[in-house]
């Protein structure tokens, strides 16, 4: 998003005492914010007037989606006013994750939100009421709260092998939060959203994608940054990488300050999870999604790959108790030897879930 249209959400919404809700397709406010209410399906369902920013499939945006039965869910209740603003009635698109349906809305405005949004926010400021205070204030109230149950959820299974995400995001953050960091995409299941203080669209240029795209973005956003001392953060999957491991020489030999650590579940996981899927729908036999998908036998060896490229590593690490040192190590190689450095992580399977 527009640095000025980032500030602006955030104005407009204090201005208003209204809770936001980032799909996370680009930073569109503070992850600490105390509005930000970024995953609460529950305060979404709350509403009574849903404003949305630049969406791109608004129907998708507003309704869960069972992925084997492509049963649709409403996210919001009966009866919310939606108001629509941006260009994307100005675009079309076929690509496969939209659902593909018309989300009708009462309102519908074509603007760029870099301007529209202060606008609108000079009209409200004309119809203010103590009543907007007082709902930001009950709002931060429960923001705090939902963080501190983020808290408490990042330390379930805490010392489990392989790691959880959220073990794994919470190293990465401790070892870099001193550092000017850019994380490039994969946000490791949503939990260095939940952890990390990610205040600036420089932080995070959008969403991971998929075969073979991660390392490539990774790589452009370290060029992008070359030489301005900052650490470039690529939470890396394994399946990613295996499509195009080459990519790891480039990096090396344009010496990018890169610190990969690997989300490495040993698995093509998310065609396996297609697999498991339509083996219900089908009624055959789920035990067999796995055929193709696992790459545990054998395990590729990331961290002797990396090395051969010329990269520092150190892996596989399945102890949580010893990715914090391993950061370090890691950042200390890139900051003295100006060469990337990699981690090769191990992280549990993602659980299979029904809608999304």
């Amino acid at each position: 998003r527009h640095p000025e249209a980032f500030r602006e959400v955030a104005a407009l919404a204090e201005l208003l005492g209204a809770p936001v809700i980032d799909l996370q397709a680009r930073l569109n406010m503070p992850t600490r914010h105390p509005l930000n209410f970024t995953g609460s399906e529950a305060m979404l369902n709350l509403a009574d007037l849903v404003l949305a920013l630049d969406t791109g499939d608004l129907f998708r945006a507003l309704h869960r989606l069972d992925r084997t039965t492509h049963e649709k869910r409403s996210r919001i209740r009966a009866g919310c006013a939606i108001v629509d603003i941006g260009l994307m009635e100005l675009r079309s698109s076929k690509w496969s994750e939209d659902i593909g349906q018309f989300q009708p809305v009462d309102l519908s405005i074509t603007a760029d939100t870099r301007l529209a949004l202060p606008a609108l926010r000079v009209l409200l400021e004309k119809h203010r009421t103590p009543k907007w205070s007082e709902r930001r204030a009950q709002l931060e109230k429960n923001n705090a709260t939902l963080r501190a149950e983020v808290v408490e959820r990042s330390r379930e299974k805490w010392d489990a092998s392989p790691l959880e995400p959220a073990r794994l995001a919470s190293e990465v953050w401790d070892a870099i939060k001193d550092e000017d960091w850019v994380l490039t995409a994969n946000d490791l299941e949503d939990w260095a959203w939940k952890i990390w203080d990610i205040d600036s669209p420089a932080r995070w240029p959008g969403r991971s994608l998929g075969t073979a795209t991660q390392i490539g973005i990774s790589i452009g956003v370290a060029l992008a940054h070359r030489g301005d001392g900052k650490l470039i953060v690529d939470i890396q999957p394994d399946g990613d990488l295996l499509f195009d491991p080459g990519a790891l020489w480039t990096a090396a030999n344009l010496r990018l300050p890169m610190l990969l650590v690997m989300y490495n579940n040993r698995a093509y996981y998310n065609d396996w999870e297609h697999q498991l899927r339509v083996a219900e729908k089908r009624g055959t036999d789920k035990a067999k999604a796995n055929i193709g998908m696992d790459l545990s036998e054998p395990a590729p060896d990331f961290a002797m790959l990396a090395r051969s490229f010329g990269w520092y590593s150190e892996g596989p690490i399945d102890d949580p108790k010893e990715v914090g040192p391993a950061l370090r190590r890691a950042i200390d190689v890139i900051r003295k030897e100006g060469r990337p450095a990699l981690l090769d992580t191990i992280v549990r399977k993602r659980e299979l879930t029904r809608f999304r």
